[in-house]
Parts: C-alpha cells; sequence; structure tokens
C-alpha cells in the first residue's frame, strides 16, 4: 500500500472514531433528567417577567449533525455559551414564533391575535429580550448539570444568524432538545445544542440510570424539599356535625335563627383537612379554650358522615 492510500485510510479511520454513531439519548439517560429540569427552571426564572402563567416542558430530545440542526432553525436568535469544565460550547436558541409570542405576553398581550411571525430582523428590544432568556438558560443549565458536574455556563454572544463555525465541523453529531415554552395558548420553542465533543468528558456520568441508582438522587435537594414540606401551612377544620339541608331552606336563613345539630358535648369531632377526613377527636377545655384530643383515625373506607353519625349516637340520618 502506497504512502497516500495510508493516508486516506487513517484519515477515515479517524473520522469515524470523531462521527462515533454511539452517541444516543437511550443510552445517556441522565440528558433527560438535565433538559427537564433545564425545563422546569427557565419557567421559575421567566415567571417574572410574564403577567400571565407560563409554562416550559420537552417536546424531544435527538441526536443530529451540527449544521443540520442549525439549518433547520434558519432565522432564529440564539446564544453562545461556554463551559470551561465541559470545555465546549453549547447554543441555545429561539424560533421566531417563541420569541414573538414571548414579546406578546411580556407587554401585556391578551394573545387574541397571533404573534407577527414575518420574516424581517429583529428589533433591538427584541434581541434585548431574548439576551435575558438565554442568561436565564445559562444559569438553569449549570443547576441542571448538578447531578453531573458543577459547571458554570457563560453568555459569549447573540447571534441573529444560523453561521456558527464555532460549533465545529458540520459533521460532528450534536444533543438536540426541543423546549416548548407557551402562555395564554401561544409560543414557540427554545432549542438546545449540545456537541457531542462537550458530551465526551461526562459520558459516563451520563450514562447513570437513576431508576436502579438510589444513590443518584441529590440528598441536599431532598433535605430542602423534606424542610419545606415539614415548614408547609395547612388549615385543619374539626366538624362537630354535618346537616343535609335543601337551597331553599338555607335562602330563609336570617340572624338569630336557631339550627339544631345532632351532637353533644360527648360526641367526636372529625377533624378534617383539605377535605379529607383525618382523625376523630374528644372535644374538651383546658385554660379556657377548647380543646380537640385525637382518639382514633377515620376510615376512609367508610362514608365519613356515617360514620360520625354512629358515633354521634344518632339512629338515622336524615
Amino acid at each position: 500500500m502506497d504512502t497516500k492510500s495510508e493516508n486516506r485510510s487513517a484519515g477515515a479511520a479517524a473520522e469515524r472514531l470523531l462521527d462515533n454513531p454511539g452517541l444516543t439519548v437511550e443510552r445517556l439517560p441522565m440528558l433527560t433528567v438535565i433538559f427537564d429540569r433545564l425545563a422546569a427552571s427557565c419557567a421559575e426564572g421567566l415567571r417574572p417577567f410574564s403577567p400571565a402563567i407560563l409554562s416550559c416542558f420537552v417536546n424531544s430530545i435527538t441526536t443530529d449533525h451540527v449544521w443540520d440542526a442549525l439549518d433547520a432553525y434558519d432565522g432564529s436568535v440564539a446564544a453562545i455559551l461556554y463551559s470551561p469544565e465541559l470545555d465546549g460550547r453549547v447554543l441555545v436558541g429561539l424560533d421566531r414564533r417563541c420569541l414573538f409570542s414571548l414579546m406578546e405576553v411580556m407587554l401585556g398581550g391578551d394573545a387574541q391575535e397571533a404573534p407577527h411571525t414575518d420574516d424581517r430582523n429583529y428589533s433591538t428590544l427584541e434581541v434585548r429580550v431574548a439576551q435575558t432568556v438565554f442568561e436565564i438558560a445559562a444559569e438553569a443549565l449549570n443547576s441542571a448539570f448538578g447531578p453531573v458536574i458543577a459547571t458554570t455556563f457563560r453568555l459569549e454572544r447573540v447571534e441573529t444568524r444560523m453561521d456558527f463555525t464555532v460549533m465545529g465541523r458540520r459533521n460532528v453529531l450534536a444533543v438536540i432538545a426541543k423546549i416548548l415554552i407557551q402562555s395564554m395558548d401561544i409560543g414557540g420553542q427554545m432549542f438546545v445544542v449540545i456537541p457531542q465533543p462537550a458530551l465526551t468528558p461526562i459520558r459516563q456520568q451520563l450514562s447513570r440510570d437513576l431508576s436502579s441508582d438510589g444513590s443518584a438522587s441529590d440528598p441536599r435537594w431532598q433535605k430542602l424539599m423534606h424542610r419545606g414540606v415539614q415548614k408547609a401551612e395547612i388549615a385543619a377544620i374539626g366538624i362537630l356535625d354535618e346537616k343535609t339541608v335543601m337551597l331553599g331552606e338555607i335562602s330563609q336563613w336570617r340572624v338569630g335563627d336557631i339550627l339544631p345539630v345532632n351532637a353533644s358535648a360527648l360526641s367526636k369531632v372529625r377533624l378534617d383537612c383539605k377535605n379529607q377526613p383525618l382523625f376523630w377527636c374528644d372535644l374538651g377545655q383546658s385554660r379556657g379554650h377548647y380543646t380537640l384530643k385525637v382518639s382514633d383515625r377515620v376510615d376512609v373506607d367508610e362514608m365519613p358522615l356515617a360514620q360520625f353519625l354512629a358515633l354521634a349516637g344518632a339512629t338515622e340520618a336524615k
């Protein structure tokens, strides 16, 4: 074999190694976790800017060559984010419909008319709004990659033309996540393009399966969640008696009317929370205040009112 043939063979082998077809989302389950966290963080970060309810959710996660993915989003506005920890660049973009929908919502529109999608240059205000979204996305990516690696994504620049030679060779594989941003039945798509070279150093961490790895959860997050749940304020209501009456009878009630109840001082009090019966309690007094002493759990398989009437000593439910 001559020298030229050997060089061609070596070059072809290098191309096959660099364009590894093994980059699949199924083999990297942590990518799904990362993009789900990214969507949730973006929704939280955009909420202060939108007077209407805004939602973000992952539509799809696929793989494709970088430049093929960029060609599909021609006319969009995008940002280049750099991560020194991954030693790679990530592209985050908004299609025209998404950006115009965000402008409509953020400026107080009622979405009665479809947002403009005409092919024109972006205004300075629209580019600034897009940059704000990209800054939120950069912070969201820092948080989303937390379970895998501590990263710092820095916004390098915002582009309105999809000519991103900085993303590498045309045939480099990349993971493309499509995230839908919606508010008031209008919205569009945010897309995230992560080239394979940026994921290669953490490929092993990305291949973890959380369903079989109990240690993959974030202990700090679990502790914060546990504390947050314990500090949640809820209303507990004690019910001494319930009575079924006609709506017409209620409409005739006046101030001073006396309503008879089928209960006494010895009757059980049912403790409810969010319309869910929890406990039966004994009514008492202590230091001038009424008290409830928990005596038993409510049997949720029985009708709460029927059980109450039985414990209260009623012989017939009217």
